[in-house]
């Protein structure tokens, strides 16, 4: 096998502008260029690698190109999303200041703190941060590696 990393994951949404604003302002990913398809989008970067694609659900042109989905709210099969973050206090405070509800977890036994969160189309994002005796919990804590 040569897989050497994931490379982006793709959103369909009918909720494009919140979608992109959700991930602009609550986990910085920032907005860039993108070949000029024929349906609406955008692709959204990290250190300058496109790792988040949304694409407007519905569109003819789009169900043309990506094929048709019947799957329009949720994860569907695709349970969430996840990105590793460097600074856990300052996220919990961002997301605190947004008002964005937020439960976190402790991973037994691998050192990692999560922070779970929704994005606007009901999709489960989460964080990971490695934990230290720094790092409290700010939101709904639980150790509870099951959910």
């Amino acid at each position: 096998m040569n897989i050497i990393g994931l490379d982006h994951f793709t959103i369909r949404t009918s909720r494009l502008d919140d979608t992109r604003t959700f991930f602009q302002v609550v986990l910085g990913l920032q907005i860039g260029w993108r070949p000029p398809f024929g349906f609406a989008g955008h692709w959204l970067y990290a250190a300058d690698k496109p790792i988040l694609h949304l694409v407007e659900a519905g569109t003819v042109a789009l169900d043309t190109y990506l094929g048709g989905s019947t799957n329009g709210y949720g994860s569907g099969r695709i349970d969430h999303l996840s990105f590793r973050g460097s600074d856990l206090h300052q996220m919990q405070q961002h997301l605190s200041q947004l008002e964005i509800m937020f439960q976190e977890r402790i991973v037994p036994e691998i050192g990692e703190h999560q922070l779970f969160l929704q994005d606007p189309n009901g999709i489960t994002v989460e964080v990971i941060f490695p934990l230290t005796q720094r790092n409290a919990s700010a939101g709904a804590a639980t150790t509870d590696s099951t959910l």
